[in-house]
């Protein structure tokens, strides 16, 4: 056998001999390269894993604290511009806090990145002062509630109510539907009247009539019209009274409460009985007027 052997090695020519130990060499040294690199692979894929893991459990539990941080709002009766608000937050944090996980489990060094967006977040500051400002003053009206979402309200820039509290803009709806947008940074820093915070409302009335009219009789019709006005709350206090004697008129006042909700509507119909009533007992309701009296030089 060792002779065969012998005698097939003579037979092979001396540069293919070279080739083949060349041959031989590099798939050897490809085959320990791969080797080498199987630690590391296995390494990188049992990462990358474990982030879909992550991902995906972590996708799971932002929505899970999101509904519950909802639902233990609502129980609570907060403000629905707060738990959109904090909603919001809560999944920009969550999802920060995500991604900062699975930089780490790849490996990447979070330290210098946090470094990074906070220099980059304070140049945004810097270029953005007007836009945080308001940012913090939608954070005020949420927090400090001057007026909730439904409310109608009065400011300086106009009145409605307001459909949205947003974290840059307050949106409010006027009577007419025009759509009021303020910015937060405004609206939190100008005198805000809010007409439907209480559940009651007081109407107040102020009637002029004649110095030639009963004042007695002024006042019973409309002490008469209050108490039979089905918006008018009739446990609470009515008043009628002499407001003020002014220049052409005597000014009569009827202070009543209604409802929240009725004021408008119980305004317009007192109002409304009040001229029919005073035209039906001969009441009358002048206008100013001005004599002039000329004398002859």
């Amino acid at each position: 056998m060792d002779d065969i052997l012998s005698t097939a090695v003579e037979a092979i020519p001396v540069e293919d001999v070279g080739q083949i130990e060349a041959s031989d060499l590099t798939v050897d040294n490809l085959h320990k390269f791969l080797e080498s690199l199987l630690p590391g692979i296995r390494s990188l894929a049992f990462n990358i894993l474990v982030c879909i893991v992550i991902y995906v459990v972590g996708k799971k539990l932002i929505r899970l604290i999101h509904k519950m941080l909802q639902k233990t709002m609502e129980k609570t009766q907060a403000d629905v511009g707060i738990i959109r608000f904090l909603g919001s937050t809560l999944d920009v944090v969550l999802h920060i806090f995500m991604i900062f996980m699975i930089l780490g489990q790849l490996g990447v060094n979070t330290a210098s990145i946090v470094t990074v967006l906070g220099a980059g977040m304070l140049a945004v500051g810097m270029a953005l002062q007007g836009s945080l400002s308001n940012v913090a003053g939608g954070i005020l009206i949420l927090f400090m509630r001057p007026f909730r979402v439904g409310d109608y309200i009065v400011c300086d820039y106009g009145e409605g109510t307001v459909t949205l509290i947003g974290l840059f803009y307050t949106t409010i709806t006027a009577k007419d539907n025009r759509v009021i947008t303020v910015p937060n940074g405004s609206i939190s820093n100008c005198a805000v009247t809010n007409c439907t915070q209480n559940p009651v409302r007081r109407i107040d009335t102020i009637v002029g009539i004649s110095y030639d009219s009963d004042i007695r009789l002024a006042k019973e019709i409309m002490e008469s019209i209050a108490r039979n006005c089905r918006y008018v709350l009739q446990d609470r206090e009515i008043t009628v009274f002499v407001d003020s004697l002014g220049d052409s008129a005597v000014n009569i006042g009827l202070f009543c409460y209604v409802n929240t909700p009725d004021f408008l509507a119980a305004k317009w119909q007192m109002t409304e009985d009040i001229k029919l009533r005073f035209d039906d007992a001969g009441i009358s309701i002048p206008f100013p007027q001005v004599h002039v009296h000329m004398e002859n030089a």
